[in-house]
Order: C-alpha cells, then sequence, then structure tokens
C-alpha cells in the first residue's frame, strides 16, 4: 500500500505532455461539453427536481414521478425548460474549465511551479473549488428559471396570482417585474456554497481517478493521451457521482427556496421555506422527513450523473486531443 501511495504522489510531480488549451479553446470546448451532458441528463434532472420540492403525497418515488411525467405530459414534460439551462450549461461549462486552467497558472505563479512539473492533488481540489464558486454567479439565475418550470406543471401546484409560464423568457419578465434584478439571484447563498464544494470534488475527483488509471498503466507521466474513452467515461463518470454525492443536501436547499412561490403548499402560507431563508428552509426540510429528506431524488440524481458527466469529460478531452495534433 505505501508503495502504491509513493508511485501516485510521484505522478502528480509531472503533467500531461499535452499542454492544456487556454483561451477561447478551454471556453468553446468547455461550451459544447455542457451542451453534451445537458441532453444527456436533463430529463433525469426534471425528475430530480420534482422530487426534491414534491412531498411523498405527491410523488411515491422516483418510477411514480417518471409515470405522472409521462402520462400528463408526455415526452416533451421531461425536457421543459431546456432552453435556458442547456444556454447555461453551455456558459458554466465554458467559464468552469477556463477557470480551473487559469486558476492553476495563478498557482503556478505563486510557487513558482514550472509548467512541465504537475500540481499536486489539493492544488486542483481548490482549483475546481473556486472555479465552482465563479461559475455560482453565472449559473443560478438559469437554475432559477429551469426550476420553476420543472416544478410549475405538478399537480397541485400554481404561481400566485395564477400566473402561468410560458417559458424561459416568461419566468424571467415575471421576475424583474415583481423582485427586479435582484429576484433573478434567489438562492444564490446555497448555489455558491454546492458549486464551490461540488466543483471541487468534480474537478479533483476526475484528475484523482485518471492518475490511478496512468499508474495502473505503468505510465511515469501524467499524460491524459494514454487513457482511451473507457478510461475517460470512467473517470468522468465517477467525477459525476462526486459532485452529487458532495453537495445534494445543498442542492434540496436551493431547489426548495428557488420553487417556494410555485408550490402550492408554500404559495399559500407564510412558511419558513416561503421567506426564503436558508436556514429556515433547512429546518423545514428535515421537519418534513428528516435527514431522509435532503436526499429525496438523490437516486435519479446519480444514475444520471455517471453518463451526463462522462460526456462531458469525453467532448472537452478529444476536442483537446484533436487541436494537439
Amino acid at each position: 500500500m505505501d508503495g502504491e501511495i509513493q508511485a501516485l504522489n510521484e505522478l502528480t510531480q509531472h503533467t500531461s505532455k499535452r499542454p492544456p488549451p487556454g483561451g477561447l479553446s478551454d471556453l468553446a470546448f468547455g461550451s459544447l461539453a455542457g451542451m453534451a451532458g445537458k441532453v444527456v441528463e436533463y430529463p433525469f434532472d426534471t425528475v430530480k427536481v420534482r422530487l426534491q420540492t414534491s412531498s411523498s403525497q405527491v410523488f411515491a418515488g422516483t418510477l411514480d414521478c417518471l409515470r405522472q411525467t409521462w402520462t400528463n405530459e408526455g415526452f416533451r414534460g421531461f425536457y421543459r425548460g431546456l432552453t435556458s439551462p442547456l444556454a447555461g450549461a453551455m456558459a458554466e461549462n465554458a467559464v468552469a474549465f477556463y477557470a480551473y486552467n487559469q486558476i492553476q497558472q495563478l498557482i503556478r505563479r505563486a510557487s513558482a511551479t514550472p509548467s512541465e512539473v504537475g500540481l499536486g492533488l489539493p492544488h486542483l481540489f481548490m482549483s475546481g473549488g473556486v472555479s465552482g464558486a465563479i461559475c455560482a454567479f453565472v449559473i443560478s439565475p438559469v437554475e432559477l428559471v429551469k426550476c420553476k418550470l420543472q416544478v410549475e406543471n405538478v399537480p397541485g401546484n400554481a404561481q400566485q396570482g395564477g400566473v402561468r409560464f410560458k417559458g424561459p423568457l416568461s419566468v424571467v419578465g415575471h421576475l424583474l417585474r415583481t423582485e427586479g434584478v435582484a429576484g433573478l439571484y434567489r438562492g444564490i447563498g446555497p448555489t455558491v456554497a454546492r458549486e464551490t464544494l461540488g466543483v471541487g470534488f468534480w474537478f479533483g475527483t476526475y484528475e484523482m481517478v485518471c492518475r490511478e488509471l496512468l499508474r495502473r498503466k505503468g505510465k511515469q507521466a501524467v499524460d491524459k493521451d494514454a487513457l482511451g474513452p473507457g478510461s475517460i467515461i470512467l473517470a468522468g463518470g465517477c467525477a459525476g457521482i462526486a459532485y452529487n454525492v458532495t453537495s445534494y443536501p445543498i442542492d434540496v436547499v436551493k431547489s426548495m427556496i428557488q420553487t417556494a412561490d410555485v408550490r402550492s403548499t408554500e404559495a399559500q402560507s407564510g412558511s419558513p421555506a416561503r421567506k426564503g431563508g436558508v436556514v429556515a428552509t433547512a429546518r423545514a426540510v428535515y421537519s418534513a422527513g428528516g435527514v431522509p429528506a435532503f436526499y429525496r431524488g438523490l437516486g435519479i440524481t446519480l444514475l444520471r450523473a455517471f453518463p451526463a458527466n462522462a460526456a462531458m469529460f469525453m467532448t472537452y478531452e478529444y476536442l483537446s486531443r484533436l487541436v494537439a495534433r
């Protein structure tokens, strides 16, 4: 075991022979990776948000939510509100990959680490966490719009005043009229917390799994070009699992805050969740179902996490390889 740990630590002192893309390449490849992942994951995400924001009296579980969505809305119901998060995923991932690589360069300069020497895993986890905090300000308004559209059609839910949203622009217009720009950033606090923790583990886990797979291949340098599609799928899938397992309870609180005015039980009362505080909302979630309530919908989330994140990293990795040729 000590020998394996030493070998893995040695790998962290090397970097890929292919330098990471920079600038416009990061933005373009990250954008396309985000689009690929979002198309794969969105139906699962719709079920997740509906489970997170509904009681067991509305949906008995994942299969019941799937059945009701299909019966009441058909195939299109699973993709309700896709336009906004698709654009958001492209923007978020473009920023995430760009910021991730740029933060690594800042760390190199601050620590006088030459470009041919790889950063250690703690630095990579930290780079991912900082990039996640930055991304939160890009994705928060997008997720707010997405969650409202996903939850609005759940049986029994209705916007206060009888408002029915026609699409993303309808949601944005309503928020600007009733709450101003600040309304677009409802839930920004838990979003920042979720992205800082989750994206740190997302990038960190991806790098850690890649390095372990390279070590098993007997490679002496961290060269992702030596990894085939199966390895990238495994590393990307594990990254998605790590992101969701670590940040899911925060995501539940965030979703509850962002959909409080759409869910009938909250819209009709001055409940803690309706008032919008993070602590009050967390207490309301706990009171409703204890610790398990913070993990309602986790199963469907993990089911979508593996293929969606594998698709994202595969897209980014192979586009980067094409440019390096």
